[in-house]
């Protein structure tokens, strides 16, 4: 008699366990399929919403702490040249679209505010050095070479008195440049 009791009780037990299981599988997927979001008492409101941040951000620019690197391939010795520098004036404020759209021939290896890489091949040798610097008030090229040391290479047309203070200060200190390709497009930077 005992034991009917018992086994009586335990079927009465799992029953109610299969009910209650039930009704509150019934109660969440409602709950999840009406868009509401219950939170455990341990979980943390701040670790749920950095899961879930939105996609879109404000576009990210060029500031003037960006550290803009530029990596020069030359397929003849295959030798890939960085040249690392603050970015000039007018590169301040430049998103990803301005820069592909100023420079279609770089790729861009990766955008942001910290540091932007851009990329390019260039079909020759690598031992192409020059200094970018002043000479009587204008921008001027100078050959960098090993056993010369530095020699004039050209005196452009472009007048210092244009550029700003810290560009001034640059062409002063003298700009290291690797290839006529970083050449040119140095120069067409002042010309601009």
């Amino acid at each position: 008699m005992k034991d009917k009791r018992v086994l009586e009780f335990i079927a009465l037990a799992v029953v109610c366990v299969f009910i209650g299981a039930s009704i509150g599988y019934v109660y969440t997927s409602a709950k999840y399929d009406n868009g509401e979001v219950q939170l455990d008492e341990k979980e943390n409101l701040a670790d749920i919403k950095a899961e879930y941040t939105p996609v879109a951000k404000a576009e990210e620019k060029i500031i003037p702490s960006t550290k803009m690197v530029y990596q020069y391939y030359y397929t003849e010795d295959g030798v890939t040249e960085v040249q690392e520098e603050e970015p000039p004036y007018f590169m301040i404020d430049l998103t990803l679209s301005d820069i592909s759209k100023y420079y279609p021939s770089w790729d861009i290896v990766s955008f942001s505010p910290k540091e932007v890489v851009m990329k390019k091949t260039i079909i020759g040798e690598s031992e192409q050095r020059y200094v970018v610097g002043q000479k009587d008030g204008y921008v001027a090229v100078f050959y960098e070479e090993e056993q010369e040391g530095i020699s004039l290479k050209e005196l452009t047309g472009i007048p210092i008195d244009g550029l700003s203070e810290d560009e001034k200060m640059r062409l002063n200190q003298g700009i290291k440049v690797v290839g006529n390709d970083a050449l040119a497009r140095i120069l067409e930077n002042y010309s601009s």
